[in-house]
């Protein structure tokens, strides 16, 4: 296993990744870097926090439903600041970050849909 060498080349491949974090099963955090020239949006601490217990965490509960709904091909979280995406790899769960405004165009559309549904009818 290289993890410096997947992560080299994920920044290689796409420009519009930030950052790129892997971790084991064990929680043990093999990788974890921003793209150079990238600030952080959280601290070191935050940030080691975070890539160390929430990406296994999230990808093993989405995972729960694979007997019914078959294999997860990938987790994603929108932030307003960020975009985090979470792949499994074999033993290792793979978080990528990108900026808000990499394009997710159904689940956008969708999410501005619920916004103003959500404001109109669900606001107290």
């Amino acid at each position: 296993m290289d993890v410096v060498k997947f992560a080299e080349e994920a920044f290689k491949r796409d420009s519009r990744i930030r950052y790129v974090g892997v971790v084991d099963a064990e929680f043990n955090i093999l990788y974890s870097k921003m793209r150079e020239g990238v600030v952080s949006l959280s601290t070191e601490e935050e940030e080691h926090d975070f890539i160390q217990l929430m990406p296994p965490i999230l990808v093993d509960a989405a995972e729960k439903m694979e007997p019914v709904l078959g294999r997860v091909e990938s987790v994603t979280i929108r932030y307003e600041k960020v975009l985090l995406v979470f792949f499994r790899m074999g033993e290792v769960v793979i978080t990528l970050s990108f900026n808000p405004t990499v394009a997710t165009p159904f689940v956008s559309a969708l999410s501005d849909v619920m916004q103003e549904l959500g404001s109109k009818y669900l606001d107290q």
